[in-house]
């Protein structure tokens, strides 16, 4: 990634950080001076369910540890963090330089930048980053991790004793 931006946007759900989000964050990292993101708030998940939504953490926990780490990754580095209620979160703001996304929301970028348009505001340009994919080859999301099947750098997840399985 040649070009250095001013502020890089990311949004998503961060719930049980995995490798896939930090190279997601290490790219945006690496792309921009500041880096904002968005992070799903209890009402858009209600609004837009996920698979095995009771599981994720609330908006609280969610931020929390995401603040954690990325204080603890990028010391020193600018960054906010701001609620993700809508589709766009502050993504639709003057000053936002670039958008990071995946191939799985490819489209909610393209989106975004619709939504900037509409309100006069010039596109941002878009960086996609591979997803990362687990020991089994597929993709590493969270809510593979919330079923207990991988960990959260993508390995199986050790089968639990009989007795706790149903505890999960």
């Amino acid at each position: 990634m040649a070009r250095r931006y001013r502020i890089a946007v990311l949004g998503g759900t961060f719930d049980r950080l995995h490798a896939g989000h930090e190279r997601l964050l290490a790219r945006a990292f690496a792309a921009a001076d500041s880096v904002g993101i968005g992070v799903t708030t209890d009402q858009y998940l209600h609004r837009h369910p996920k698979p095995m939504g009771g599981t994720i953490r609330s908006y609280r926990s969610r931020r929390a540890a995401l603040t954690k780490f990325l204080r603890r990754k990028y010391p020193g580095r600018g960054f906010w963090l701001a609620p993700l209620n809508d589709g766009w979160g502050r993504s639709v703001e003057p000053g936002i330089d670039v958008l990071l996304a995946t191939p799985d929301t490819r489209r909610g970028a393209h989106a975004v930048n619709r939504e900037r348009r509409r309100r006069g505001l010039p596109p941002l340009a878009i960086v996609l980053v591979p997803l990362v994919r687990g020991a089994d080859g597929r993709p590493i999301a969270s809510r593979r991790i919330r079923s207990g099947e991988i960990d959260a750098r993508g390995q199986r997840a050790p089968k639990a004793p009989p007795n706790q399985r149903a505890a999960r």
